[in-house]
């Protein structure tokens, strides 16, 4: 089931009191901001100039992990909100790229992309034994953010992050005897 969010915006009120701009009774500016159109800024995302359209745009609890070496160990993670947005170019037998983009509203800095196509998905389909097409790797991403927001306890995913500027997203499944 592939379930594609919009994007919500949410506004701060500047006195911290939670209630968002302009939802005082009487307020003139509160028709305002609820009739704005957001689909102008919306199009001017860089990561929609080729052609690619939104899949996917949520935030997801995930474990950040640093790791030194390749073969060093893991060290301890911290849990974070994650934005992961999930861009394609071509729907179905046609589709031609997936793009898998991560960012961090606590760090601006913060930004990873994994983007990938036919072509290089057939090696990774060999290496880590993968038994879908290119067509459904979008909605098994999708799939697999899901359960990690729905089932925290069971789903997990973990962001190791090396000191090369590398990463890599590992999807971990507790079923109560063994983490797979």
């Amino acid at each position: 089931e592939v379930m594609a969010s919009p994007l919500s915006r949410t506004m701060g009120s500047p006195g911290g009191s939670g209630q968002p701009w302009g939802s005082g009774a009487g307020d003139p500016g509160a028709s305002a901001l609820t009739q704005f159109d957001f689909s102008a800024i919306d199009e001017l995302d860089p990561a929609l100039a080729n052609g690619q359209r939104v899949l996917y745009d949520r935030e997801v609890p995930m474990e950040l992990r640093v790791q030194a070496a390749v073969d060093a160990p893991q060290e301890v993670g911290t849990l974070e909100a994650i934005r992961v947005k999930v861009l394609t170019v071509g729907e179905g037998e046609g589709l031609q790229t997936v793009e898998v983009e991560l960012t961090s509203e606590n760090d601006i800095f913060f930004h990873h992309t994994h983007s990938m196509d036919a072509r290089a998905f057939r090696g990774v389909q060999d290496q880590q034994k993968l038994m879908v097409d290119f067509s459904e790797y979008p909605s098994v991403i999708v799939r697999m953010l899901n359960s990690c927001i729905k089932e925290p306890h069971t789903h997990l995913a973990v962001l190791v992050l090396g000191r090369d500027r590398r990463a890599h997203l590992d999807f971990i499944q507790n079923l109560e005897y063994k983490f797979v």
